[in-house]
């Protein structure tokens, strides 16, 4: 339902909606960006003081020709300096640690790589590392959605996503003798929890998302003094979307880090420094729990994440 009654609260929460709309605001359906001679220009929105002045030109040329008035009057009465943009939130935050999370695994990606010698090898292992590569593009389209207020798209998207980097860990350790197409993904997965055994359990909090058990249902109500409203998408959904994503990379860069001294003679220096991504996530998880401390679906998301980082294989 599009109302929302004062007091409104999510169903497994005791914060208030307005709480989760300040720090997971959603973001457009469109991304807007300049374009100069035909060409975009990897600018988005209108964030500088100039761009902000501009803006306040064009309104007040708007309302000039609204209003029969004059441009200089207009510009002088009605549009103000704007020396604010919108407040995003954590937003800014989020962006920051997607973009070193897919530094470093782009970094592992690179190195591995660069260790099928001939480019027109069609070996297992780098069957592997194009999957891989493949499966970082799922990692995009979980974030946009996110951002966009959904979550269940996202969970079945990240499950596809967790099934398909745990055959790129079984490719790397298949025997020659073993068939490809005879991989199945419970094979996959049974593999990868050798190296992060909490896989396991991301696996299922996303499985019940795809086949929306009642418990999972209940994430998309909300409740007040009078009714009950269920969510389409918005910000408490983008909240757990956003927990959801940085959980399986985070899960990633924990194998990547287990598996990484039987991959390379010499665990390069980037592949070691994953660890700074994963100590970013768990200070993120911690402090998004902090600020909203009466959000049970969160907090087991914190604890989800507890397991993945520090349980050993």
């Amino acid at each position: 339902m599009n109302s929302e009654p004062e007091g409104e609260q999510p169903w497994h929460s005791f914060e208030s909606i307005e709480r989760y709309e300040s720090l997971f605001p959603l973001l457009p359906d469109f991304v807007a960006h300049y374009t100069i001679g035909g060409k975009r220009l990897p600018r988005i929105g209108l964030a500088g003081r100039l761009d902000l002045q501009f803006r306040r030109i064009l309104l007040a040329a708007l309302l000039a020709g609204r209003m029969q008035i004059g441009l200089s009057y207009a510009e002088k009465r009605y549009a103000k300096d704007a020396l604010e943009t919108r407040w995003l939130g954590l937003t800014e935050r989020i962006d920051r640690l997607y973009g070193e999370g897919q530094k470093y695994l782009n970094q592992y990606l690179s190195l591995g790589k660069e260790q099928v010698k001939d480019a027109d090898d069609t070996s297992q292992d780098n069957l592997s590392w194009q999957f891989f590569f493949r499966t970082m593009g799922s990692l995009d389209a979980s974030k946009r959605l996110s951002e966009l207020g959904y979550l269940c798209e996202v969970a079945t998207i990240l499950r596809s996503a967790l099934e398909q980097f745990a055959f790129c860990a079984k490719l790397l350790s298949l025997k020659e003798s073993e068939d490809v197409k005879a991989i199945r993904p419970i094979h996959c997965l049974n593999h990868f929890k050798k190296f992060v055994p909490a896989s396991g359990q991301l696996y299922g909090v996303l499985s019940k998302y795809t086949h929306f058990e009642f418990d999972h249902h209940t994430h998309f109500f909300t409740y007040s003094s009078t009714e009950i409203n269920t969510i389409q998408r918005g910000a408490v959904l983008r909240a757990y979307a956003t927990q959801l994503l940085f959980l399986t990379m985070a899960c990633v860069g924990k194998y990547i880090l287990v598996a990484s001294s039987t991959q390379f003679k010499e665990v390069p220096r980037p592949v070691s420094e994953i660890q700074t991504f994963l100590t970013a996530v768990d200070s993120f998880s911690n402090e998004v729990c902090e600020i909203l401390p009466l959000d049970e679906v969160l907090a087991k998301m914190d604890i989800l994440l507890q397991d993945i980082l520090r349980k050993q294989p």
